[in-house]
């Protein structure tokens, strides 16, 4: 049997994220310690030496001869870089040119001699970070989309393992909508509805256009590169799984991903499949559409979470509420309806009842009969809707949910098993756990 503890305890209890040896989540055994990110509100490790981090705990942790097997297999589209050319080209990994962080990597801008501007990941220690390192490479160098990263070369010299990609002075989609490259004149909605189809026709491509399907398992703003005209570009790959060939979805018994984003099937029993990946680009839409971001306590109680705060709005058609008022009157009205349909039908809580993202793609780009099938489905989606949760995921289980949402943590640096959660913690103390965490870090 199962011991019940309250979700303020698990709170104070989260490991690292990890993957095992069975591609499922284990515990951490690396203790560094956290602050809290004050942009995000996101606990994240930090190394003590961040500019030494290293990538595997000993030497004999790291196969060189796999390793070297795997820079053979991938030679003619990867690069294999020295440490030094990489420590060299981000400044010894200066804390100022740290652009990116997780549980499990930092990433750092750099420069090479040529002028060159690349993103560095540096991989975390963990027990089985040769696996994630060796699984980022296999994926990523299966697919070629133009919406989707190209890996630039990696390093597994002296006991660091590092990816290189190229790096894109737009940023991510997040900071444009949400941060220090918000700019209302540049980003407005031509270029929002560019990011939302180019990111729809990615993660058609990776769910049913490459040899092998794959499932990203992390789709959110901060993974959404832009480039100097907007184009989109899906990146970090670093929770990616093949897609199961054999059964419709794959069970993991711990969860890793993103509060906000994450579907409900996924976050309460582990189950993945290409539809959790559906979910959280619907999740993105509604942030193209709205500006507000996946969660967000500053807002009054029942608005935290944008996926709880626009349904109502949805499902009562009043779209104009749903704007970010930004925009003003400058968008284009078919595209909008479009864009809220897509959205409304991908965040739907019952799997089955999401769509895939090859119609997904057709509705963005205006295929007549998709888009007919499309104001069918939604025409009574709120009764749809209703029966599929109530069906699917008991309300106990949604509210906490929304509970452990509001933690606004990046679960790329936890992990946690949903049977070990109390379902009857309020939403009221589970927040005063969230601030207790937190505060431990200061």
């Amino acid at each position: 049997m199962v011991r019940q503890i309250s979700v303020v305890q698990w709170a104070m209890q989260l490991p690292t994220r990890q993957i095992s040896s069975n591609g499922e989540f284990g515990p951490s055994e690396d203790q560094s310690s956290s602050n809290l990110n004050s942009e995000s509100g996101a606990i994240v490790p930090v190394d003590s030496e961040t500019t030494t981090t290293k990538s595997s705990p000993s030497t004999k942790t790291l196969p060189r001869r796999e390793l070297e097997g795997l820079h053979e297999k991938y030679s003619s589209t990867c690069r294999l870089f020295k440490y030094q050319e990489l420590l060299s080209a981000t400044s010894n990994f200066l804390p100022e040119n740290l652009i990116g962080r997780g549980g499990s990597s930092q990433v750092y801008r750099g420069s090479l001699p040529d002028g060159k501007e690349l993103a560095v990941k540096i991989l975390k220690p963990s027990e089985d970070v040769i696996k994630e390192f060796v699984l980022e490479i296999e994926i990523i160098n299966t697919l070629n989309h133009n919406n989707i990263i190209s890996l630039m070369g990696f390093s597994f010299e002296d006991n660091n393992l590092l990816l290189v990609y190229d790096f894109l002075s737009r940023g991510s989609l997040e900071e444009n909508l949400h941060g220090k490259k918000k700019d209302v004149v540049a980003f407005g909605w031509n270029e929002r509805f560019k990011v939302a189809l180019g990111v729809a026709e990615a993660l058609d491509y990776l769910h049913s256009g490459c040899a092998q399907p794959v499932i990203h398992r992390d789709v959110k703003s901060s993974n959404i590169l832009l480039s100097d005209d907007f184009e989109p570009q899906l990146s970090d790959f670093g929770l990616a799984k093949w897609a199961s060939t054999l059964s419709s979805h794959i069970t993991c018994t711990d969860v890793a991903g993103t509060f906000g984003y994450l579907a409900p099937e996924y976050f309460m029993y582990g189950k993945v499949n290409n539809k959790i990946d559906v979910y959280a680009f619907g999740v993105v839409l509604l942030e193209l559409l709205s500006g507000r971001k996946p969660i967000n306590s500053d807002y009054p109680k029942g608005q935290e979470s944008l996926v709880m705060w626009a349904k109502p709005i949805l499902y009562g058609g009043k779209v104009s509420e749903l704007l970010d008022p930004c925009l003003g009157t400058n968008y284009e009205q078919d595209q909008l309806e479009r864009m809220v349909l897509a959205a409304t039908l991908c965040i739907k809580r019952a799997p089955r009842a999401r769509p895939q993202m090859s119609l997904v793609v057709k509705l963005l780009q205006g295929d007549p009969e998709i888009t007919k099938w499309a104001r069918l489905q939604v025409l009574d989606v709120r009764e749809a809707d209703i029966v599929d949760e109530d069906e699917a995921f008991p309300r106990c289980n949604l509210q906490s949910h929304l509970n452990l949402a509001l933690l606004d943590v990046e679960d790329d640096s936890v992990s946690m098993s949903s049977s070990s959660i109390d379902q009857s913690v309020s939403l009221e103390d589970y927040l005063q756990g969230r601030w207790s965490r937190s505060s431990s870090f200061d």
